[in-house]
């Protein structure tokens, strides 16, 4: 495993953002950097010709302006909490809203807009990236956050969020990436999604969920087998089935010689087709955020996302890249 670790820019406070690159044996690479412990690229070779996978900035004046969060860690929440208001064992604590009277991805002061404390290391056939910082804001509680990168030789690489927290609080961390198989600003609609779901979530017209859990089967949310995206747009929730077998959700390039399946430790996914640059309907971009189903603290049954005083909650994400030239 090769780790490198070299300045990624300077931010206003005069503070450096530091880019961490970690590359194995099949000289896949992925790079983090330490403001918003930002996924900020993810190459894999074919034929000897690196391929970047991500939708990603090169420089970091575009991080500091990202609204469309691209690979930022969110939390201490990911996705939508309806209006501003939650409650914890009785107890009542308000945010500010920051979208329709909402909180999404848990307002302006979450961990994509900071800069963490970033270290990296090799573990011989592995090797990872660590990013710390501690957060004392709205959300009860001053809080512990770690978020790891490890990328292993057999092209697997896990993102693990882990947090503990003063007073109880809230607590379903994510990874807002965007995935792009045959190149940036290229449609995306002959890209082959599965996702092993046979539920989505009802939502509002701002995209919240109304607490109906609604059957993927003769709809656009069907995607329990593997078929093109097409030109629907999405931004909504499904609800893995808990028998998955290790692949939560698969993308496949159109000529189906590249795929990436993910996979986490939660009941969610959340995917999202956007075109950033919104010069054209054209969906250039796609979204998989793996989390405890989005609102979860105002409806029973949708998962847990309170994370108890002084106790430690770890969540994982797994990516693994698969190529027909390695089978």
């Amino acid at each position: 495993m090769k780790v490198v670790e070299k300045d990624f820019g300077q931010l206003p406070d005069g503070k450096i953002v530091t880019a961490f690159t970690l590359e194995n044996i099949k000289h896949t690479q992925i790079t983090a950097i330490s403001y918003g412990a930002t996924w900020q690229s993810f190459y894999v070779e074919r034929d000897g010709v690196k391929q970047e996978l991500l939708v990603q900035f090169d420089d970091l004046a575009a991080y500091l302006d990202n609204p469309f969060h691209f690979g930022n860690t969110i939390g201490r929440v990911g996705g939508r909490l309806s209006k501003t208001d939650y409650d914890i064992n009785g107890a009542h604590f308000t945010l500010t809203p920051n979208d329709h009277g909402n909180v999404l991805h848990s307002g302006i002061n979450g961990f994509d807009v900071v800069n963490w404390h970033g270290e990296a290391r090799n573990l011989g056939t592995a090797a990872e990236i660590n990013f710390t910082r501690t957060f004392d804001d709205e959300f009860a509680g001053q809080l512990a956050a770690q978020v790891t990168y490890r990328l292993d030789d057999e092209d697997r690489l896990d993102i693990i969020f882990s947090g503990v927290s003063t007073e109880n609080t809230l607590f379903n961390p994510m990874t807002h990436v965007y995935f792009n198989l045959v190149g940036k600003d290229q449609d995306i609609s002959q890209h082959k999604l599965q996702i092993a779901s046979h539920q989505h979530l009802e939502v509002d017209n701002h995209a919240i969920p109304t607490g109906n859990v609604i059957d993927n089967q003769n709809t656009k949310f069907d995607f329990a087998h593997l078929h093109a995206l097409g030109q629907e747009h999405y931004d909504d929730a499904w609800v893995l089935d808990p028998s998955r077998q290790g692949e939560g959700v698969g993308l496949t390039s159109p000529d189906e010689s590249l795929t990436l399946t993910v996979d986490s430790d939660r009941n969610g996914v959340v995917v999202f087709t956007a075109n950033p640059d919104d010069s054209s309907d054209i969906k250039t971009a796609l979204a998989i955020e793996m989390q405890t189903l989005p609102d979860a603290v105002n409806h029973e049954g949708f998962g847990d996302i309170v994370l108890p005083a002084n106790e430690t909650k770890t969540y994982t994400v797994t990516y693994q890249i698969k190529k027909s030239e390695d089978k």
